[in-house]
């Protein structure tokens, strides 16, 4: 049906979607706005070794523990959802796949684990 480079393309597409939908989903999640407040204060080398940490704990699920590599892989690229040319519309598919991601970590990973990493109190709820 598909040849070439549409091949690779439209699956991109379809899960980059569903990332925006539930990152719109999850920045409503309140742990996941208290999560951001907590670890403001780090900057991003305290925010790059509490992802390193759960990286390499055994305690983080195995699917948490690679998602950091294609939520990079997709910042860094130039394909979007909307692109980066308009502006603040343009970014906001980044912060959606973001707030996906963190969602995801904060469901999936015990709190304690989390509060080990970034050295944030435990979330309630």
């Amino acid at each position: 049906m598909f040849t070439g480079w549409l091949a690779w393309i439209v699956p991109i597409v379809i899960v980059v979607v569903v990332m925006g939908v539930l990152g719109f989903l999850a920045a409503r999640d309140q742990r996941v706005r208290e999560f951001i407040e907590d670890i403001e204060d780090l900057g991003w080398r305290g925010v790059m070794r509490g992802v390193w940490g759960l990286v390499r704990d055994p305690r983080v699920p195995w699917f948490v523990r690679l998602l950091p590599v294609p939520l990079l892989i997709y910042l860094a690229s130039p394909i979007d959802i909307i692109p980066d040319i308009i502006p603040v519309i343009g970014q906001a598919d980044d912060i959606l796949v973001v707030a996906a991601a963190l969602w995801v970590l904060l469901r999936f990973t015990p709190r304690e684990v989390v509060a080990e990493h970034f050295r944030v109190a435990p979330a309630e709820g």
